[in-house]
């Protein structure tokens, strides 16, 4: 059944009059409201297609993914009717068996609010058995990671710097392929802070957003397109600078107004910035970026990073932590992973089967924590077909939050995440409602829809 193109323009016009990011992020809902109406047996666009929207109308699903998994949402009113309709059969058939017997008290219905109060025992609760660990048994290279430098004190690692810029120099951000093309990448293992959220589909490649701070490091890259699910990042670092490939006509508007309002300095090729861009070869996985000549162009309208999360002393540890020493997670369609390493201290990063690594060197990538959050999935206002990680309030709610796993020395607390505006920090704390410090070092942060599998 063919959707009138009557009905799919009306849905891009309802999409371009919304102006605010919170009111364009209900974009797909109405957008497949009216589609719905008319159709809602089209077929799914083909993942290896879904780079841009400008030629091809909404689809007739939305998909929304949440810690329990990922399901078509087309019409949540008939599926609570359908199961009110199952309960109401259940309970009339209770009725007629029980014709003869003692009527009994019925069961009260719980209406109550689910409750975030920590549970009553101070037990740590069991790890997680969620992603399929990877079974390749190659996953520790032959490099071990670089060792971080010394000191004190950046504030996204609160270690030292060999950065030629030191303590003053701006927060780099930078978006990075993480396609089988582009790995290994260049310059992602000295990222302080790296983000792994959706890209596409459910199905399809993760994508980084990489934050350099404190080390000395140029090239970056592949560099790729930016999302949507960027700018709330970006906001609580203070003013980065945003290195990106370019972006479809939404999700640039939505990069120009934040930009507007001093969320970040965005640079791009042909644009902004052009000059720190390198092209190796014309293909997608074939840009890259010079860090310093960022640094260079928009050092005096950038800032250094604000600190992002809170940090372990010497000795400390998080209460209710448990011994660990791997954890399997799956961001999209990529699954990856960490395994400690007691020599370098670090967790060794792994994926495709293999250790990924560094492109100029070999060092595979190593982070003194791992963060794991389970977030909504959801389709963004700009291309309805690429997953967003929801990690702000949406419109209606007072904050975002989930659950939350986090690998520091070779432990794991397991806890919850909550953040109350675009430019609030992640509040991570146990289920007992203790605060959750990090050993210092450079951070991970996977944006997942599952809990991972952590042994």
């Amino acid at each position: 059944m063919t959707v009138p193109a009557s009905i799919i323009k009306l849905t891009r016009q309802v999409g371009a009059v919304l102006t605010s990011r919170r009111a364009v992020a209900a974009a797909p809902v109405v957008a497949v409201s009216l589609v719905v109406g008319v159709a809602v047996l089209s077929n799914r666009p083909d993942p290896a297609k879904v780079e841009t929207l400008e030629e091809a109308g909404p689809p007739a699903l939305r998909l929304v993914s949440t810690s329990q998994g990922v399901g078509d949402v087309i019409d949540e009113q008939a599926k609570t009717k359908a199961t009110a309709k199952a309960k109401q059969k259940a309970a009339a058939a209770t009725d007629t068996s029980k014709k003869s017997t003692t009527t009994e008290a019925a069961t009260p219905v719980d209406t109550a609010a689910p409750t975030t109060a920590p549970p009553a025992t101070t037990s740590p609760p069991p790890k997680p058995q969620g992603t399929a660990p990877e079974t390749s048994t190659n996953l520790i290279g032959p490099v071990p990671p670089e060792p971080w430098p010394q000191g004190c004190c950046a504030p996204l690692t609160n270690m030292g710097f060999d950065s030629p810029y030191g303590e003053g120099g701006s927060a780099v951000a930078v978006k990075v392929s993480n396609a089988t093309q582009a790995d290994p990448q260049t310059g992602l293992n000295r990222a302080d802070l790296i983000y792994e959220e959706p890209s596409h589909d459910i199905g399809s490649v993760s994508r980084f957003l990489a934050v350099f701070h404190s080390r000395n490091v140029d090239k970056v890259g592949a560099v790729r397109s930016a999302r949507t699910s960027d700018p709330p990042l970006l906001l609580p670092l203070g003013r980065p600078v945003l290195a990106y490939a370019g972006a479809n006509p939404k999700t640039q508007w939505i990069v120009d107004v934040r930009q507007g309002q001093g969320w970040f300095q965005q640079a791009r090729e042909n644009h902004s910035g052009a000059s720190a861009f390198i092209r190796q070869n014309s293909t997608e996985h074939g840009l890259f970026v010079s860090r310093n000549r960022l640094q260079d162009e928009f050092g005096g309208v950038t800032s250094p990073p604000k600190q992002q999360f809170s940090f372990l002393k010497e000795g400390q540890t998080n209460a209710g932590s448990q011994p660990a020493s791997r954890v399997d997670l799956q961001v999209a369609g990529t699954k990856s992973g960490f395994i400690w390493d007691d020599n370098s201290r670090m967790w060794l990063r792994f994926q495709y089967g293999r250790p990924h690594v560094n492109n100029e060197n070999g060092a595979q990538i190593g982070r003194s924590s791992v963060i794991v959050l389970t977030t909504r999935y959801q389709g963004s206002f700009a291309d309805y077909r690429s997953l967003e990680a929801v990690t702000f309030p949406m419109a209606g709610e007072s904050s975002a939050s989930g659950q939350a796993w986090v690998l520091t020395g070779n432990t794991v607390t397991q806890g919850t995440w909550r953040r109350n505006s675009d430019g609030s920090l992640f509040d991570l704390k146990d289920t007992n409602g203790n605060p959750i410090g990090l050993q210092p070092g450079p951070v991970y942060v996977g944006l997942v829809s599952a809990p991972p599998t952590i042994t």
